[in-house]
């Protein structure tokens, strides 16, 4: 989890002090690397959103009450920002520079021949539900993510997302229908 950030940090933020913004992100780069990666379910993607995510809270850091929990704060701006976001072509390919679950590069590892199947299965494993996830509408999506990702109760996922409870719970029922059903089949 990430680190209680100090309210003076906030307060040198709201008055675009560069070295502040510099450690406000280095403070929250993991949380949000990870938040974008599960819903985007690629590096590629997860750091272009992260950036985009920097710059969202670089212009309206000004807006930012410092008497509430900043966390919710940035949660809400990475969950729009993750929503907003529009992928121009979708990718079905593996590349041989992703990494496994190991740290290792998906090349050595192939090079490497030990516990290849084993390997090999995971990352297929990985890939499907990525693939799974990507047929899911973005809001369902988002409502997977908070839920079993960052386990949120459905109370601070509709706080997240401005939606009411029960528009969440819908999202997250019909999700986990859908996922079911696509389970199912395979």
């Amino acid at each position: 989890m990430v680190e209680m950030v100090d309210k003076n940090l906030l307060m040198a933020c709201k008055k675009r002090d560069k070295h502040a913004l510099t450690e406000l992100c280095k403070a929250y780069e993991r949380y949000l690397f990870n938040l974008c990666m599960a819903y985007t379910g690629n590096s590629h993607d997860a750091l272009d959103l992260v950036q985009e995510i920097y710059i969202k809270i670089f212009r309206f850091i000004d807006k930012y009450d410092v008497k509430k929990p900043f966390h919710p704060w940035i949660r809400k701006v990475a969950v729009n920002t993750c929503l907003n976001f529009k992928r121009a072509s979708p990718t079905n390919v593996i590349s041989l520079n992703t990494v496994t679950s190991d740290n290792l590069i998906l090349e050595d590892a192939l090079a490497s021949n030990e516990d290849l199947e084993e390997k090999l299965e995971k990352i297929e494993l990985k890939e499907s539900m990525k693939e799974l996830l990507e047929k899911l509408p973005s809001r369902q999506r988002m409502v997977i993510v908070l839920r079993y990702f960052e386990d949120l109760s459905y109370k601070d996922i509709s706080l997240t997302m401005d939606q009411p409870l029960g528009t969440i719970k819908t999202d997250l029922y019909r999700a986990r229908e859908t996922l079911r059903k696509h389970l199912t089949k395979e």
